[in-house]
């Protein structure tokens, strides 16, 4: 049975119709992106169609770190009505002074720790080194502070995972990664027909997160040299986690490595800190509803690049943006309108969407996507399948969080 909705159809509904596709793809080749992922969406004159303000009260937010990815200004806080940027800080003097540039900001910070002082201060964007992020976010939120934190929520500890977890419960304050998969148009329409019943359970589902790169990518620190591939599981696992609010229950996983390729030098035994030497890894998850997801990170591959996932359930399946299924009606499966000044920018056109829906959360008084338990969701379970890989693809328990 299939929806009589044409694809042009389709497309046209989420606002991704051909010319902005061709836009896109114009943008790209004229400028090849030294990091896969960042592209930036083409500028979408609609993408602010149908947005009306929720209140003139501007949240007091503070922003850390400006690292390789640049990430404290590519969300677009210092573009949204609702926020004023009132301090940014990095630990390297002349990132922070550019930071602060970019932010249209005066007030800056040696360091988080003496940003979160701050009681002018009411929330605080974390864009630094993903093995900081749990230990900031929980400093962050006992100083009386809401956080959003750039992925993972949490770096290879299921301690942390814990400890955040409780921290978050017991703060009431709102907590959000900012995990771009869940803001990709594809994702997101498939949340929004899931949550409607065009797929019923889901029975199978994938997440591939492809991201070679034939030199080392700069790190604080040189956190990601050797990393664990599934340590940063989420642009994969949101194509489960992200779709039906849901955790997997136990995972068997397999790594390669990709060695004869130029570049991982650091993936041989004993050339980095986490004694890894896995530069991919695919794991078979079970999930909550009884379902299979496969689910990937891999750097070795030589592909051009992405994020991307597919489900199929009892009702329907959807591949992209092309749904096939039962449901002859679909919902409203376009993104919400965006403030005027911001744009939706890298990942899949992400960036706006996330710091928008952070700051209704705050405003609305409500919990945001992508909370701590879905974050956890998305971000323990690669942690568990590495552990699987160390052990032959023995299957593990995967913890599980719910709000």
């Amino acid at each position: 049975m299939k929806n009589p909705a044409s694809r042009r159809s389709f497309l046209q509904t989420v606002g991704l119709g051909a010319a902005a596709v061709g836009l896109s793809g114009a943008a790209s080749a004229q400028e090849k992106p030294k990091i896969q992922g960042f592209e930036e969406q083409a500028a979408d004159p609609k993408a602010s169609k149908k947005w009306t303000p929720v209140s003139d009260r501007k949240i007091r937010v503070g922003i850390v770190g400006y690292g390789t990815c640049r990430f404290g200004a590519a969300f677009s806080f210092q573009d949204h009505p609702n926020v004023e940027v009132v301090a940014v800080s990095d630990l390297f003097p002349d990132r922070c002074a550019e930071l602060a540039k970019v932010c249209r900001c005066k007030k800056t910070y040696p360091s988080l720790e003496e940003m979160v002082k701050d009681d002018k201060i009411e929330a605080i964007f974390l864009a630094t080194d993903a093995p900081s992020h749990a230990r900031q976010s929980i400093d962050v939120l006992k100083h009386g502070k809401h956080v959003a934190s750039a992925v993972p929520a949490v770096w290879g500890s299921l301690e942390d995972a814990d400890r955040l977890y409780e921290t978050v419960k017991a703060s009431g304050l709102k907590y959000m990664m900012m995990e771009t998969s869940c803001f990709h148009a594809d994702l997101y329409a498939m949340r929004k027909i899931y949550q409607a019943g065009g797929f019923g359970k889901l029975i199978y589902s994938e997440g591939e997160y492809y991201h070679f790169h034939s030199y080392q990518i700069g790190s604080y620190k040189d956190w990601r040299v050797g990393c664990i591939p599934l340590w940063y599981p989420t642009h994969s696992t949101a194509y489960y986690v992200g779709v039906t609010d849901k955790p997997f229950t136990s995972v068997s996983c397999t790594g390669s490595n990709a060695g004869s390729n130029a570049g991982f030098e650091s993936y041989q035994p004993g050339a980095n800190k986490y004694n890894n030497t896995f530069t991919d890894q695919i794991a078979l998850f079970k999930t909550a509803e009884g379902g299979t997801s496969r689910m990937l990170m891999c750097k070795g591959i030589r592909s051009k690049g992405g994020e991307t996932g597919r489900v199929f359930g009892e009702q329907g399946w959807m591949d992209g943006l092309n749904y096939q299924g039962a449901m002859k009606n679909l919902p409203d499966i376009s993104r919400p309108p965006l403030p005027p000044a911001v744009q939706p920018g890298g990942h899949g056109g992400s960036h706006g969407y996330l710091c928008n829906e952070f700051v209704l959360s705050i405003l609305e008084d409500r919990t945001p996507l992508v909370h701590v338990a879905q974050a956890l969701n998305m971000t323990v379970c690669g942690i568990v399948a590495h552990q699987s890989a160390l052990k032959d693809g023995e299957r593990l328990k995967v913890p599980q969080y719910q709000l």
